[in-house]
């Protein structure tokens, strides 16, 4: 018999779990450097959802883009770092999408929602965009 935990128990459980050490360290930092593509003072949380949004997109990890070690803590990543080849290859694709989308915007009408370009719309969850052959 499965049994239900009340709501009140669950969130007062979750909130004495405590959190890993990083969490409360400089990950996320409180200003961003190297800002090439997306606005300068986006906050942390618009930088972070757009590094979710291209792992999921891409299917990969920060480590896929930013100097680091899988299972290290995030704050002793070099997110700065312009070392790695895929970095500089998603500031280029980036741009092509703001550049495609801006072109969709001025050509559709306002009442075409949803007619927008992203990441997964080539990539699918591939660290390489996968072509659809006949």
């Amino acid at each position: 018999m499965i049994r239900s935990i009340p709501a009140y128990g669950l969130t007062l459980s979750l909130t004495l779990i405590p959190l890993p050490s990083f969490a409360q360290a400089t990950f996320p930092p409180s200003s961003f450097k190297n800002l090439q593509v997306l606005p300068k003072d986006a906050t942390a949380g618009d930088v972070v959802g757009t590094m979710k949004t291209f792992a999921g997109s891409l299917g990969v990890r920060c480590q896929f883009c930013h100097v680091g070690q899988e299972g290290m803590p995030l704050e002793q990543f070099d997110f700065v770092s312009d070392e790695l080849a895929q970095k500089k290859t998603a500031r280029v694709m980036m741009r092509l999408v703001q550049d495609i989308n801006k072109q969709i915007d001025a050509a559709l009408p306002p009442s075409a929602p949803g007619a927008r370009v992203t990441c997964f719309t080539c990539h699918r969850g591939a660290q390489k965009p996968l072509s659809v052959r006949p």
